[in-house]
């Protein structure tokens, strides 16, 4: 109740039933909570959250275009009553929760997913980022290698091509393969004659 009345003076926002915000003051208003962290106060701790679409890429330096609402991606059935944001569902890349991926990591592979339409930079310059990303105190390469058996195979192939250009080749041929490329390898055997 008493929450209810600090919201109705300003003091806080409220971010959805049971959930407030105590930003800080400016001479502009207060602050509002990052999205991310707005979500991550929503969901478990155990799930992997982090930005997706335009605002990964202009959170990582990719892309100047800002998102006109942020997307966050999220490993388990998205909340609601979180206005402002729109939250991605990635319940089916059970890798990143069992890796206990961070927000960064999971920014990178969301960027990674969307390189074809949210990455401004060229090729070889964004490839450079990348590895520039990979090499940042935030991201631990095993985690994301571990992760990557439940990605999209677009971005198991990304982020193999992302290691071999960092020079981390023997984790690179960690990262599983797309199926399409395992039938090809299957195929090429078996005209071998190699079992």
């Amino acid at each position: 109740m008493e929450l209810s009345r600090l919201a109705d003076a300003g003091e806080l926002e409220r971010v959805r039933r049971g959930v407030y915000w105590r930003g800080r003051r400016t001479r502009f208003g207060a602050t509002t909570p990052s999205p991310v962290a707005a979500l991550r106060e929503l969901v478990s701790t155990e799930e992997a959250v982090g930005a997706a679409g335009w605002y990964a890429t202009n959170l990582l330096g990719l892309s100047t275009q800002v998102a006109p609402q942020p997307v966050v991606a999220v490993t388990t059935r998205p909340p609601t009553g979180l206005p402002g944001v729109k939250i991605i569902d990635r319940s089916a890349r059970v890798g990143r929760r069992e890796a206990h991926l961070n927000e960064t990591e999971v920014t990178l592979l969301e960027a990674l997913d969307g390189w074809d339409k949210y990455v401004e930079l060229d090729d070889e310059a964004a490839l450079a980022l990348f590895v520039d990303i990979l090499r940042g105190k935030d991201v631990r390469l095993q985690r994301l290698i571990q992760a990557a058996r439940t990605e999209a195979p677009r971005v198991r192939d990304r982020l193999r091509k992302v290691l071999e250009r960092g020079g981390w080749t023997a984790e690179a041929q960690r990262i599983p393969p797309a199926r399409a490329s395992m039938r090809r390898v299957s195929a090429n055997r078996e005209e071998r004659g190699v079992p």
